[in-house]
This record gives C-alpha cells, structure tokens and sequence, in this order.
C-alpha cells in the first residue's frame, strides 16, 4: 500500500506517487494500491492502479496512543458491522483500515509532508496504525520537518525513530540524527523517474522552436508574512523582457490549484507590462507539466520538484528560495546541478543579481547551441 502527501494538487507530490508506483510494480507486481484522500482524483492521474478510499479516523491523532489504537479498533468493529448490516457493504470510511491490516507493507511516497506547515491529522493516522498492526514501514527519499509545535513534533518523532527512514536533503537528515531516528541520505524519487521521461524523446533543438523563458512563482512556506516580494518581482519580470526581448517570457504552475500560482503571476505579470494570456494555466497532468517545463531555454522557479525538472533535462535555472526551509530544499534540488543551476534568496539579494545569472547563462546556452 502506497501513502503519502499526493492529491493536493501539488504536481512534485504526484511525480513521485508515480515515481513510487513504477518501483513498487517491480517490485510486487500487480499486488500494489494506492491509499487516496481524493481517489477519484488519484485514478484519474493513475487509471491502471487500484485505488483505495481514505477517510482520516474522526479524531485528533495527537491523543494517548492507547485511546487512538482502541477508537480506531472500535471503528473497524463495532461501526463497521453496523454499517455492513444496515447497508450490504463495507462502510468505505473503515475499508482502508481492513486493506492495510492485510497489507505486506505500508511504503511512505517522497515528499515533504511530515511537517506541521501541512495537516499532519491527515496524514499520520495510516502510519500509526501501520506501527501498531506490526506492518513493515518502508519509505521512499522524504523531507522531515520543520515543526512549529513541540507536541506534533515529539509524537512524530515518537513515531518515525520506528522506521528506517530514506530522506532527501541534509537538513531533514540533520533532524533525523538530532532526534535519534535512523536516516540515510538519497535524492529526490523525481529525478530518476523524470529521466525515464526524457528517454522517452529528444526534446526539440532550439533552432526549430520560440526560445522562452519559464517562470514560476509561489509564495514558498516558512516565508515572513511580512516579507512582500511584489516590487522584486516586477522588476524581475520587466528586467528580464528588457534585457531579453527575443525571448518570450510564460508562467507555468507545478499546482493545480488557481490560488497556489496561477493568480499570483496573472498579477504580477500584469504588473512588470507584460502579457498576462502567457501565463499558463495549472494542467492536471504532471506529464504534460513537465514536457512545458522541458521546453524552456532558461526556468526560473520557486517551486522544488520543477528546479529538479529543470536540472534532469539540463537546462540552466535559477532556483528561488526564501527561508530556511526552501534553503534546504533548494540545495537538495541543485546538488550535482551546480554548473547549471543557481540559488538566490529575494530577501537579500536585489533583483539585479537574478538578471545578471539570466544573462550569463542565457549566453552560456546560446554559445553551446
């Protein structure tokens, strides 16, 4: 059984649900599901894969573990038959308890949701249950923290030191090793599967296509809600069709959901004189997303998993981040990518530092050509 932070609309998060899909298949065959939130999304994306419904337990996972174990038995037992009888059928909010009681092993998809940034509620409850029931725990490279409350920080904790843990950048190994739990060290799960992608044909020359430039911007988590990067971004955007006017300038969104990007550079956009229609809007497919991406000569991104994009398809980036926790992120996406990608931190570092690396590697990828 597949579980994770995918289904919210976060393109990364479902590269390396297929990503783990592709390695667990190898694995056990036909013998694999997924546990979903929002299944009817996860078959949409995965129509070949068995998808199982999750309906979180209803209560907070953060109570006495002997409370939360005995509800959740209760909910399998006694609500489950009363279900069954007035109904005919398993109540489809306690069928993901019975399938993973069943299952051989609970496998942890990449991605950086053990953080109390995200509803941890939805997310441990399979985890825990998995602990109790004695099922093997395996993960795949995932991100451990940070954590605002002590409380969900120590139960986490509490939890994860039970499983040999794959993480994917240094800080959350850090963590691990600060907290006892035992961690190694991998890359993100996206960067082989987005090379299998690529292998599946070359991406066309730049000689035969419009040469652009791809930009995505979000506000990143952990950023100061005092910080506003509206002015640093609009001289950004209009540097940049200032110093590059053959090249044509789009947004593309690594979300689905209009409020994570889409809106956020329509306006900014609008802001620095530049066509809003070049904005692209979100695209369920995260195939689709990443063949936008590999189109690109120059990506500008704040978002993780369209930096690892960028770096596996070689073209030269520059990944933004504000904060301790896209710093973290940000050096786990460029490692190995150093001569091709960069970091900068809009906080401080002005907009004309972004438009000198646009340059050189503009230039750079132009004398390659």
């Amino acid at each position: 059984m597949l579980w994770g932070g995918y289904a919210k609309g976060n393109t990364g998060d479902e590269l390396c649900l297929a990503a783990a899909l592709e390695r667990k298949q190898q694995e056990f065959g036909s013998n694999v599901a997924i546990l979903s939130h929002l299944p009817e999304h996860t078959s949409a994306l995965f129509p070949q894969a068995t998808v199982i419904p999750y309906v979180p337990p209803g209560m907070k996972w953060f109570g006495p573990r002997k409370r939360f174990i005995r509800a959740c038995k209760s909910l399998v037992t006694a609500s489950g038959l009363s279900y069954f009888i007035q109904n005919g059928r398993l109540d489809p909010g306690y069928e993901w308890m019975r399938c993973l009681s069943r299952t051989d092993q609970l496998y942890l998809v990449g991605g950086g949701y053990l953080t109390d940034l995200f509803p941890l509620d939805l997310v441990i409850p399979p985890i825990r249950l998995g602990l109790e029931w004695r099922i093997p725990i395996a993960t795949a490279p995932i991100g451990i923290g940070p954590f605002q409350s002590p409380i969900h920080e120590e139960q986490t904790t509490t939890a994860l030191r039970q499983i040999k843990l794959t993480v994917r950048d240094q800080a959350s190994l850090d963590f691990c090793r600060a907290h006892n739990i035992n961690a190694s060290l991998e890359p993100d799960d996206a960067f082989a599967f987005i090379k299998n992608l690529s292998a599946s044909g070359p991406a066309k020359p730049p000689g035969t296509r419009t040469r652009k430039i791809g930009v995505c911007i979000f506000k990143q988590y952990g950023q100061d809600a005092n910080c506003d990067l509206t002015a640093w971004w609009t001289d950004c955007l209009h540097g940049l069709k200032a110093q590059h006017p053959e090249y044509e300038i789009e947004g593309f969104c690594f979300h689905t959901s209009p409020e994570a990007e889409f809106q956020e550079m329509t306006r900014l956009f609008s802001l620095a004189g530049l066509a809003a229609e070049h904005v692209f809007a979100p695209v369920m497919d995260f195939k689709h997303t990443v063949e936008i991406v590999r189109g690109y000569d120059l990506v500008i991104s704040t978002r993780f998993h369209a930096t690892i994009t960028a770096n596996v398809f070689n073209l030269p980036n520059i990944a933004i981040a504000v904060g301790d926790y896209y710093q973290a992120k940000m050096n786990a996406a460029r490692l190995g990518y150093e001569n091709i990608s960069s970091l900068i931190n809009p906080a401080s570092q002005p907009p004309a530092e972004l438009l000198k690396m646009c340059k050189n590697k503009l230039a750079g990828r132009e004398s390659e050509a």
